[in-house]
């Protein structure tokens, strides 16, 4: 019987018929092995690359990001402080309350003590009849939690500030960016900051006041009753971080009235800060803000921006070198929502702006946007409801400023 060749001879001498008919060795296995040890080279160098890369990443995250304490660490007052339609400060039997003057005295300058009593900006107590007026208890100040029916939809509060001139420190752009429970879609709710609310422990005004009161704490309790879901993180970013995400990805193209426009960073930042001549005031001025957001979100979301490690690495430089974040908000946590919604892309962002009836004088002169009640309770709805993709707000103004 045969005896059959041994696997090492069958390896390296089993012969092969060459043209002439003779024999010649099976050479196919002695190139095969270096080609086979260069690829792993070349796969354990791309996993390195991308491993430092992203490693990059989020260390540029970790370093340039700052946070504090933008979320509420207790209570939102339930109470508010009386007022009549011209923000007088009125008393239990709705008299308006006169200072020593004579004069009645502002609500928006008094607030809702640890007490439950009205005070004035230096915390005394403010009197009637010579006993302290207390606050009013409002339902409508009541915070939400989060319900079966919003599944794990996120929703941010996004806040742009202005640092030069009279704007310093003020929240010039306030936003709602709810994220959808699939991680498909991102809708960016803006809302007007001269909108006109109730605040928690003071009582109505523009909801900007809300934040210069009490900063990003008491305007997440302000607007958390109005969206009717809670607040999950909040964001802050200087204006200047605009500009020099911007400029980092070479300018973007933003829609206008007249047309198309490719904005730099310097110019995208003078055009989203015109106050004048606007055909809706504060409510086309958000408008210019929301565009050229989403215009700066859409490209730095782009397949040229994203497989550009350079382009995209300054992008993320630029935007988080001028954000701070609440302190719960780790970068384990940031990567973690980034990397569910590695698929959005522009055409997943969509914009809104909070309901409105009107634009006109408010209390003391001061202009104010009139909310509209009922839609934004069809807004909470669809907020509560992970439903966005079919809310319809037909009931603000398209143009003027209704009325």
């Amino acid at each position: 019987m045969p005896v059959p060749p041994s696997p090492t001879e069958r390896d390296v001498e089993a012969p092969d018929a060459g043209p002439d008919g003779h024999a010649e060795p099976r050479r196919r296995r002695r190139w095969l092995k270096p080609l086979a040890w260069t690829l792993a080279a070349v796969l354990v160098l791309c996993a390195a690359a991308v491993g430092g890369y992203a490693w990059h990443l989020r260390r540029t995250v970790s370093d340039n990001v700052q946070r504090a304490p933008l979320l509420p660490d207790a209570p939102a007052e339930h109470r508010i402080v009386p007022q009549d339609d011209k923000g007088n400060l009125v008393d239990s039997s709705g008299k308006i309350v006169t200072d020593q003057q004579g004069k009645p005295v502002d609500a928006g300058a008094a607030h809702v003590d640890a007490k439950g009593q009205i005070v004035d900006q230096q915390g005394k107590p403010i009197l009637s009849g010579g006993k302290p007026i207390l606050g009013t208890a409002s339902e409508e100040v009541a915070q939400p939690k989060k319900v079966a029916t919003s599944k794990d939809s996120l929703n941010y509060l996004v806040l742009g500030s202005d640092s030069r001139g009279s704007d310093q420190g003020r929240s010039d752009v306030i936003v709602v960016a709810h994220v959808s429970d699939d991680r498909k879609r991102v809708d960016l709710v803006h809302f007007p900051r001269d909108l006109y609310v109730i605040i928690p422990g003071r009582g109505k005004n523009k909801i900007n006041a809300a934040y210069q009161y009490g900063g990003a704490p008491l305007l997440v309790q302000t607007i958390q009753p109005l969206i009717g879901v809670p607040i999950d993180h909040v964001a802050t970013i200087d204006f200047n971080g605009f500009k020099s995400m911007t400029d980092a990805i070479g300018g973007v193209d933003v829609p206008t009235d007249s047309g198309v426009r490719h904005f730099n960073g310097t110019q995208g930042l003078a055009w989203v800060r015109e106050r004048y001549g606007l055909d809706q005031g504060d409510i086309s001025r958000g408008k210019r803000q929301m565009a050229f957001i989403r215009a700066v979100l859409t490209k730095g979301l782009s397949r040229d921006v994203l497989l550009n490690p350079r382009e995209f690495s300054s992008y993320l430089d630029a935007g988080t070198r001028n954000m701070t974040v609440d302190s719960g908000f780790t970068v384990d946590e940031m990567q973690k929502a980034a990397l569910s919604m590695r698929n959005v892309r522009g055409g997943d962002i969509h914009t809104t702006t909070a309901p409105w009836v009107a634009a006109e004088p408010g209390p003391n002169n001061m202009s104010i946007v009139v909310m509209s009640r009922s839609q934004m309770a069809t807004l909470a709805e669809h907020l509560r409801t992970d439903s966005m993709a079919t809310y319809v707000d037909n009931v603000s103004p398209k143009q003027g400023f209704g009325g």
